[in-house]
């Protein structure tokens, strides 16, 4: 089989390819797919900016589900059932480990999107925390302010009926 093996089971380019005006074996002309001569172990890395092509599918009846989910116990004995050579099995074992990597990487973005949504849903929550703490600091500042202003209308009074009745205050009393 020439061509590679694209997730969804598509066989051709992978669009990083098709920006270098390299057709698909199977469009029009039907030739074989070269890039200065070949390709080795089914891998083509153009610059940084590209991602590597899976390694080729093998047509042995052994599905990408199949491969992933196989112990590795299994999966050896199924591909020296279908009387694959040393090559095609390295093939395998190698589109196997970059199924696997795409799965784990999965998952870790999934959990990662998880864990971020979680830390936002808290975050929004320790701010509605702090918000409702900050109006009961203010409302608590505005009683105490307006108790210091009773207890001093008091004091003044108190001061005042001690003035008209000739008591004296204590000393400490005189400066407020």
């Amino acid at each position: 089989m020439s061509g590679y093996e694209l997730p969804g089971g598509r066989v051709g380019l992978s669009p990083s390819m098709e920006h270098l005006g390299i057709s698909s074996p199977y469009g029009a002309g039907g030739g074989n797919l070269s890039l200065a001569g070949n390709i080795t172990q089914g891998m083509y890395n153009p610059g940084k900016g590209s991602r590597p092509v899976s390694p080729p599918m093998i047509q042995c009846g052994i599905t990408d589900e199949d491969l992933v989910t196989l112990s590795v116990r299994d999966l050896n004995r199924q591909l020296k059932m279908r009387g694959l050579n040393r090559e095609e099995i390295a093939q395998m074992k190698q589109r196997r480990r970059t199924l696997k990597n795409r799965g784990y990487a999965a998952s870790c973005r999934i959990k990662r999107l998880e864990q971020k949504d979680e830390l936002e849903t808290e975050k929004g929550k320790e701010f509605e925390d702090l918000d409702k703490l900050q109006v009961e600091m203010q409302e608590d500042n505005v009683m105490k302010r307006e108790e210091v202003e009773a207890l001093h209308r008091k004091f003044e009074i108190i001061k005042t009926f001690a003035a008209q009745k000739k008591i004296r205050l204590p000393a400490e009393f005189e400066q407020f």
